[in-house]
């Protein structure tokens, strides 16, 4: 397995703190920030970044927005969706922003290590 720099984007400091936690016991390098504009900005001077797992229900910017934002400069780019209120959004529209997957939270030990695994 490769090492991956791993950025979350979450308005919940307890999750970020849980997701740190267990992407570092998985060996992998990981960049918390706790909103969309913060992880453009990482985004702009860290090209190692090789995988996005951000929440859609956050002030200012949402996951829906900052996907689609993402996609257009960094294409191939994985982003995953994990929420916990992906049913408050249309999967179509979700799939059309360009996700890569869409997750419930809380997300399984099993749906997360299949995300760790995607080829980058």
């Amino acid at each position: 397995m490769s090492t991956k720099k791993i950025l979350v984007v979450d308005d919940n400091l307890g999750f970020l703190k849980i997701m740190r936690r267990l992407c570092k016991n998985a060996g992998h390098m990981i960049v918390t920030v706790d909103s969309a504009e913060e992880a453009e900005h990482v985004l702009r001077y860290d090209e190692k970044i090789s995988l996005i797992i951000t929440d859609l229900i956050m002030p200012w910017l949402n996951g829906l927005d900052f996907c689609r934002r993402v996609k257009i400069l960094k294409p191939d780019l994985k982003i995953y969706a994990l929420s916990g209120c992906v049913n408050n959004f249309d999967m179509n529209e979700l799939e059309d922003a360009g996700f890569d997957g869409i997750y419930q939270k809380p997300i399984s030990k099993e749906n997360l290590e299949e995300i760790l695994k995607a080829d980058i």
